[in-house]
């Protein structure tokens, strides 16, 4: 929740403490390959601007795996989608062009349609997210959905609480988005959810959006915060939040065989590393989301919060929205509500 409070900006950092490496044991074939003079390769991509706060967190996260491996494991990152857009990215887990990728969650609905349901309006919060045990729940329940492509899901980082970005408008009841064009991330969840609203979905990397609205290639943005950071209030001057519409995700995802295949010990490092990264993340990136809505409030920009009836207006097209998936994955959806049901304390 945005509160806009007036404090000093904390860093963001991954406090990370030293492991001890497992017992030896026979290498496999594809670990002997990796026992050669050279380091192994860790091929890490991201489609977000270097000045957005993941961007520093993936460095962090490369410079504590070289770290704790003593070089043997040299992660590679190509931010910016130098490489690849997340998308692409992801379907290329599996050929040795890519090893890990945090994309946002709605990415991986291309490949495994059933991922939407982590992607369902108010289908998460901050609340749930930080109750112990819910988030591990969840990775274990969506990475059953990508295993079969060679997959592993390892965890989930939050993006943001989204808002609606536009040059001057603000948002206050759902008849305020009837035929406008709005930039998503992606996703077929989020795309039916815009139509409900009555919003046209327009899916591009977050890299091209600043200029799509500055040149009317589309009317407005659902982004985070930090979104809105790299978008500026130049080129969009109001957010409107609507609580609980949607809490998107990152997921860290891993090419299962690269992680299966490592040294038993490197293995470890990787895991334990990403495991303790996600542990630390939730609570930490709502408070950067805080933190960056300050900066750009600071810098210009107003915050629009819609009140308790619009709320209920959303709610119930998100509900119309979410229908379409529910009703091609009732199994999924029964799944999912099985393994929130056990952490929400409502």
């Amino acid at each position: 929740m945005f509160k806009i409070l007036r404090r000093g900006a904390a860093a963001t950092a991954l406090a990370l403490a030293g492991i001890v490496a497992a017992p030896a044991v026979a290498p496999t074939t594809a670990q002997q390959a990796f026992a050669a003079d050279e380091p192994i390769e860790m091929i890490m991509t991201n489609e977000i601007a270097t000045s957005h706060w993941t961007a520093a967190l993936m460095e962090d996260f490369a410079a504590t795996i070289r770290s704790r491996s003593d070089g043997r494991i040299e992660p590679k990152i190509f931010h910016a989608g130098a490489l690849y857009k997340d998308r692409d990215a992801v379907a290329a887990l599996g050929t040795g062009a890519v090893h890990m990728v945090w994309p946002v969650s709605v990415q991986l609905e291309s490949l495994a349609p059933e991922y939407g349901v982590i992607n369902l309006p108010f289908a998460i919060d901050d609340e749930l997210m930080l109750t112990e045990g819910a988030a591990d729940a969840l990775t274990d329940l969506l990475s059953g959905f990508v295993e079969d492509r060679g997959f592993r899901v390892m965890g989930l980082m939050r993006t943001a609480d989204l808002v609606f970005l536009f040059p001057e408008k603000p948002v206050h009841t759902p008849a305020d988005l009837e035929g406008d064009k709005v930039r998503l991330t992606g996703g077929t969840v989020l795309q039916q959810l815009m139509r409900e609203l009555g919003a046209s979905p327009i899916s591009m990397p977050a890299t091209e959006m600043a200029a799509a609205l500055m040149q009317g290639a589309i009317d407005g943005i659902f982004t985070s915060a930090g979104g809105w950071e790299m978008v500026g209030t130049n080129a969009a001057q109001v957010a409107t939040w609507v609580p609980g519409l949607s809490v998107l995700t990152y997921t860290v995802v891993a090419d299962a065989k690269w992680i299966d295949n490592l040294p038993p010990d490197l293995r470890e490092i990787v895991e334990t590393t990403v495991a303790e990264l996600v542990a630390d993340q939730w609570r930490n990136g709502m408070q950067s989301d805080q933190e960056t809505m300050e900066k750009m409030i600071a810098a210009g920009g107003e915050l629009v919060t819609v009140d308790e009836a619009a709320v209920a207006e959303f709610r119930t097209l998100a509900e119309r929205a979410s229908e379409a998936f529910t009703e091609r994955h009732p199994e999924v959806w029964d799944e999912f509500r099985q393994t929130v049901s056990a952490y929400r304390k409502d």
